[in-house]
């Protein structure tokens, strides 16, 4: 029986070991993996802090395309302002091709009459005059008539032809003109594309950025996931093959001693058969053995502490790296939390909007039709002021803040409400495009729309608002150089 016992003992050790080694592939491959990942995500870190680098070089391209929209904005409003001043000379110009036309035209037929009369008495010579019937004072006079009447039909004749003369020079003027106006509006539909084409560039790199945050911000955060959830594993893992070298060494420890009680009993007994003649050599081996025991005993305490050292560090590491997870959770949700709160809290203009008085940019060239107070064709009391503009103009933000509402509005068509400092809000509508989104800062200057092409009078309608009131206008904005506004 007990060679039975003692050969269970055995294969049950090595039952054990064979678990402890059959999970330690286990546990190195998922270490090969928390490395690979750690490894992954420290690139992942590394990559994201170049798309943070590459998002600010993107912001800063971004505030120059914002200046060079404006500059184009602005230059496109100069060259409407100018191709609206050519135009209104040209009609002056034409009016006045027109008078002189008719005054030509009337000069032209009342020499006409002249000149028929002189062709008339030309053919009849001086001394033929002699030969009329009428008396000697009527001969007399007809001649001195005839004589003073060439002189002045002559200065006509010259006055005549400088007139012909300024009239092909004024209609040297009216190509001239029509030239510089066809120059003009090549120049401002350059501008058009221009800004046209920075308002694309500028959104595919706002679009760009962002995905590309967004994406490596995902990539980071499931690396992430995946190192911690392996980190627990690596942990149980750990933790499992302590627990089994522990039962294994309890195990061997028990057999140990099985086969120590079964050694001592035989050597015992023939202790006992042979203890008359060898007691000198049992004492003496006793004493030895006693000594090797005390020596075991001292080791098995020694390894005994030391494993209960090793569980204990082991325990509190465990502790401290899952003290650590929490914090980084924390430190995340923090993070998170803070980010969202910012993105949830309203951006508004930095600048005080009560230093704006006088200082407001006129949204679009044009002349004021409509003003603040007074009543309409309809004989409703105007909230806000109208300015007449040209076909196709460019809209632009009349000071900095930020898009609050850009979309259609019942009543209003097209509407853009951008939202200022201290309460105030500037409403903008009439536009037929609008080239800004909900949230975008916009600055002074920036465009934001254009007005339609189709329309006959295109119109654009200014309200300003404090505290949802309207207010007037005119006192905000900054006097134009314009001639033709109201």
């Amino acid at each position: 029986m007990r060679p039975a016992k003692g050969l269970f003992l055995l294969l049950a050790a090595w039952l054990a070991a064979s678990d402890v080694s059959a999970q330690e592939p286990d546990a190195a491959a998922a270490d090969r993996r928390l490395r690979e990942l750690e490894d992954q995500l420290k690139r992942s870190q590394a990559e994201h802090a170049e798309i943070k680098r590459k998002a600010r070089a993107i912001s800063d391209e971004l505030s120059h395309i914002r200046g060079d929209m404006v500059s184009a904005a602005r230059a496109a409003q100069e060259a409407e302002e100018t191709l609206s001043e050519l135009e209104r000379q040209l009609e002056d110009l034409k009016s006045l091709e027109n008078d002189r036309a008719s005054a030509l035209q009337r000069r032209s037929s009342q020499m006409t009459g002249v000149l028929t009369a002189l062709e008339r008495l030309a053919w009849r010579p001086t001394e033929a005059l002699m030969a009329q019937p009428q008396t000697p004072a009527e001969t007399v006079r007809s001649a001195i008539l005839l004589r003073s009447a060439v002189p002045q039909i002559e200065r006509s004749v010259h006055d005549l032809k400088d007139e012909i003369d300024s009239m092909a020079r004024l209609r040297d003027d009216i190509v001239a003109q029509r030239k510089r106006i066809v120059a003009t509006t090549g120049r401002l539909e350059g501008e058009h594309r221009r800004l046209k084409e920075l308002w694309e560039r500028k959104s595919s790199l706002q679009y760009a950025a962002i995905a590309e945050t967004e994406a490596s911000e995902n990539r980071m955060r499931r690396l992430a996931d995946e190192a911690q959830d392996l980190r627990e594993l690596m942990n149980r893992l750990e933790e499992e093959r302590q627990r089994r070298i522990v039962e294994a060494q309890q195990k061997a420890a028990a057999e140990k001693a099985a086969r120590e009680a079964e050694a001592a009993a035989k050597k015992a007994a023939r202790e006992a058969e042979i203890a008359a003649q060898k007691a000198a050599r049992e004492a003496e081996i006793a004493a030895q053995k006693a000594a090797r025991q005390a020596e075991k005993e001292r080791k098995e305490r020694e390894l005994a502490e030391a494993q209960a050292a090793r569980e204990a560090e082991l325990r509190a590491q465990a502790e401290a790296r899952q003290a650590e997870i929490e914090a980084q959770k924390a430190a995340r949700a923090t993070e998170k939390a803070a980010r969202e709160a910012a993105e949830a809290r309203p951006m508004t203009s930095d600048k005080p909007f009560a230093s704006a008085q006088g200082k407001m940019m006129f949204p679009a060239k044009g002349r004021v039709v409509e003003r603040f107070g007074q009543p309409n064709e309809v004989g409703v009391v105007n909230k806000g002021m109208t300015i007449a503009t040209r076909k196709g103009a460019q809209i632009v933000a009349p000071y900095d803040g930020q898009v609050a509402f850009a979309g259609p509005f019942r009543g209003y068509g097209l509407l853009l409400i951008i939202e200022h400092s201290e309460g105030y809000h500037t409403l903008l509508a009439g536009m037929t495009r609008i080239d800004a989104t909900v949230g975008q800062r916009l600055t002074a200057g920036e465009p934001v729309g254009v007005m339609g092409e189709e329309e006959a009078k295109p119109s654009l309608y200014l309200e300003l608002r404090r505290q949802g009131q309207p207010v007037n206008p005119q006192p905000w904005l900054t006097a134009q150089k314009s001639k033709g506004h109201g």
